[in-house]
């Protein structure tokens, strides 16, 4: 901001508080006379209503009168005469009549009354004489005489001819009341004479108006100012109009007395207050004219004192600033302020230039020692770096040989296990051949049963290698797991009947299972075997007998809360918990920090595998959950597996989905069915088992010759077999390659690797899924499948896919 403009704002600065008390002394004036016009309205519109108090107490009076004279209860003539005296004798009123208020009829009445309206069915006559006491009524025209009255009623007791009571009724000449209201104001001030009174009924029609009474009396009230005749008490408002205009309007509403009749004062406000902005304006012109003159003075003083100097100043100072020392500030002013400022700022900027070359002088200085230290410092990083290479190779080194230690230890006991049942699956064989070959005529029953029992035994063997490659993969989390929400508790109780049993009856099983458990997102079936191992393995752990105990909670990780165990690290959410705790002998330190390694095992030989816990640990990790070990020698073991919570699931009502009848399936049509496998054993022995079922089998050894072979088949396939772990084209692609070439026939994946995602699998548009190895029967199941998908075209994975 430039210093002129600053000096401007100075100037007005200092004229604002002037014109901020102006301003306040003419708003408190205009409240002060906004006060005084509203008192002078009230009491002008208390006057009018102590005038109106006064002509109904006359009424009263009047009936009073009546009452007591004799010649009313005579004749019906004599009463009317008598009334018509009394009428000439007071002009406000514009008739009088006597009512019987049995039977609404007119007894007697004065001269002055207009024709028809001594009609009892009158509206204004019935309303009059239902009253208990005085009442006024509402404002009746008489287009006749082109003016209307008020009529007042007032009961008159023991006026009829047998003592009963008569009602008087008053017509108050509206005409009358105009003059009056004119005649009878007080206030003559020249303020209150541009106000208008106004005298209405409870319906708001106007009986007199002052001034104007001519164009007012007998109209309804306008709209805005009808609401002020329904106010509980009187007071002051100010109003406005339709057409803008302002009033103060003060009011006494019919609620009060007199009752039935509103009076109200208004006055235009702007007239109220057209001296008081007069004085207003005229002292706005003096403030603002004197202004003008201090703020010229001061501008040419300030120019002259200030500004130029201030200037000179400046500009030394941009001067210092863009490194300029050795610029000086001239003013011609001597002795002036700005000019001993001036003196103290040229001998600042004369030791600042002398402080500028030392320290340029220390910077050369400086330089030179940084240049050294920055080279010393760059050799002993280069040393730095060699190190730290060195150090990364013999890490490098050290994971590799941890790497081939596990993998050496994983490979041991994997060729021990298969090993073992590759010797039974061979042993049973060579028995089987040696059986067959010394086969003759006199081969009996108990030589088949022989040969059975070989067969159950090379059987058995192979479904052990195919349960414990599916324990290697739920270790190593490979394993497609069908994670659905799972009632946990429910699954237990099933379970903890075929433990108790199974268990034997050392061991006293105890559950206590949560109330309000949620659902769990989970494989049931994993989950059961998981928690049977566990079981398993506690029963083992209490040779003696002992206490097993399974219990659920439900738990919330927070964000933050770190770790839930010395085993287990769980990402924030809800969880569900299965706790089995035993009482069996414990574990050392040194076992429980190897529970999960694969093939690691504290039974004697032939008692286990070792894959037990590592099957769960690979379970739980695979789920999204964890698995805690807590244990202390001599006391027990208490084994915490967190199961993720599923989320809500809306009942679709849907029945449940039946699962494939397993029965073999006789006179199944001869269809052709094309198998590609390139392992040739496997893929004879499945062209045999499909033979043996009654199928025509094409096969091939890889996906080229499959796509070559399946153009020239004719008729094409009708079911297709695919291999997953293939040389050049596996499965999927093969299966993707198929669907382009349009062939619609149902697909079905057989493989023994368990990482497949859904997303692979519905890319691939599979009917089926067959895990190796497989028996003929689970090969039987999958072909029927597969006819049920081609007849219903379903080739979509969530339609037809059974996992086996």
């Amino acid at each position: 901001m430039k210093l002129s403009t600053r000096l401007v704002l100075l100037i007005l600065g200092c004229l604002l508080p002037i014109l901020t008390a102006q301003v306040y002394s003419q708003v408190n004036l205009y409240a002060e006379r906004h006060e005084q016009l509203g008192g002078l309205v009230l009491r002008q519109a208390e006057l009018a209503n102590a005038d109106m108090i006064s002509i109904i107490d006359g009424v009263r009076q009047l009936g009073a009168l009546a009452g007591q004279i004799p010649s009313m209860r005579e004749s019906r003539a004599q009463c009317g005469e008598r009334l018509t005296v009394l009428r000439q004798n007071l002009a406000q009123y514009r008739f009088l009549a006597l009512f019987a208020p049995v039977n609404g009829s007119l007894v007697c009445a004065s001269d002055g009354m207009p024709g028809g309206q001594a009609n009892a069915s009158r509206p204004w006559v019935a309303d009059l004489l239902s009253a208990q006491d005085l009442a006024v009524g509402q404002l009746v025209s008489d287009p006749a005489a082109k003016s209307g009255f008020l009529p007042i009623a007032v009961p008159v007791p023991g006026l009829g001819a047998n003592g009963e009571p008569m009602v008087l009724v008053v017509a108050l000449n509206t005409d009358w009341l105009s003059k009056h209201l004119e005649t009878a104001k007080v206030d003559q001030a020249p303020a209150m004479a541009r106000a208008a009174l106004i005298i209405a009924d409870r319906d708001g029609n106007i009986l007199g108006r002052v001034p104007d009474a001519a164009d007012w009396t007998g109209r309804p009230m306008p709209d805005w100012l009808r609401p002020l005749i329904r106010r509980e008490t009187q007071g002051v408002e100010t109003i406005t109009d339709p057409d803008g205009h302002t009033y103060i309007a003060a009011f006494v509403p019919d609620g009060q007395p007199a009752n039935g009749l509103s009076v109200i004062e208004i006055m235009l406000l702007p007239e109220l207050t057209a001296d008081i902005d007069q004085a207003t304006y005229q002292d706005l012109l003096v403030i603002g004219s004197a202004a003008i003159v201090a703020l010229i003075l001061a501008w040419v003083a300030g120019r002259r004192f200030i500004y130029r100097p201030t200037e000179a100043l400046l500009q030394a100072a941009r001067k210092w600033r863009e490194g300029d020392l050795s610029a000086r500030a001239n003013l011609t002013d001597i002795g002036s302020e700005f000019a001993a400022l001036a003196q103290s700022f040229n001998a600042m900027a004369a030791g600042l230039q002398a402080r500028e070359m030392e320290r340029r002088m220390q910077s050369s200085f400086l330089e030179a020692q940084v240049a050294e230290r920055t080279r010393e410092l760059s050799e002993s990083n280069n040393r730095l770096q060699v190190e730290i290479a060195g150090r990364e190779k013999t890490e490098a080194a050290l994971h590799q040989a941890q790497k081939l230690q596990a993998v050496g230890q994983l490979a041991g006991g994997i060729a021990h296990d298969f090993n073992n049942m590759l010797a039974t699956v061979l042993g049973n064989l060579e028995l089987m051949e040696r059986r067959v070959s010394q086969a003759g005529h006199d081969w009996a029953s108990v030589d088949t049963e022989r040969l059975l029992r070989l067969i159950e035994r090379a059987t058995g063997a192979v479904q052990r290698g195919g349960q414990l490659t599916s324990r290697l993969l739920a270790f190593s989390r490979r394993q497609r797991l069908a994670a659905r929400p799972t009632d946990v508790n429910a699954l237990l109780r099933e379970l903890i009947t075929l433990a108790t049993s199974t268990l034997g009856r050392r061991v006293q099983v105890v559950s206590e299972l949560a109330d309000d458990l949620w659902l769990a997102m989970v494989d049931p079936s994993q989950v059961e075997a998981a928690i049977l191992n566990l079981c398993l393995n506690a029963r083992d752990a209490m040779p003696e007998g002992g206490r097993l105990t399974i219990s659920t909670a439900n738990v919330s990780i927070e964000p933050g809360a770190g770790k839930n165990g010395p085993d287990n690290e769980l990402s924030p959410g809800g969880y569900v918990q299965v706790i089995i705790s035993d009482t069996g002998v414990g574990m050392s330190p040194e076992v429980r920090a190897r529970a999960f390694d694969p093939f690691f095992t504290t039974k004697g030989p032939n008692a286990g595998s070792g894959l037990g816990l590592s099957q769960v640990y690979g379970m739980a990790r695979q789920s999204g959950g964890g698995v805690a070990i807590d244990s202390t020698q001599g006391e027990g073991t208490r084994v915490t597996l967190s199961l993720p919570r599923a989320a809500a699931v809306e009942e679709t009502g849907e029945s449940p989905v039946e699962e494939p009848a397993t029965t073999p399936v006789s006179g199944m049509p001869r269809e052709l069915v094309l198998v590609v496998d390139d392992d040739n054993a496997v893929r004879q022995v499945t062209v045999e088992m499909a033979r043996d079922l009654g199928c025509e089998v094409a096969q091939a050894s890889g996906g080229e010759q499959a796509l070559a072979l399946i153009d020239k088949l004719s008729p094409p396939p009708k079911l297709i077999l695919l291999d997953y772990a293939m040389p050049g084209m596996n499965g999927l692609q093969l299966a993707r390659a198929l669907r382009e070439r349009g062939v619609t026939a149902p697909i079905a994946l057989v493989t023994g690797y368990a990482e497949l995602s859904e997303a692979d699998i519905a890319a691939g548009e599979l009917a089926g899924l067959l895990r190796k190895p497989f028996t003929i029967r689970e090969l039987q199941v999958l072909l029927a499948q597969l006819r049920a998908a081609a007849s219903t075209e379903a080739a979509c994975l969530e339609a037809g896919l059974v996992d086996h």
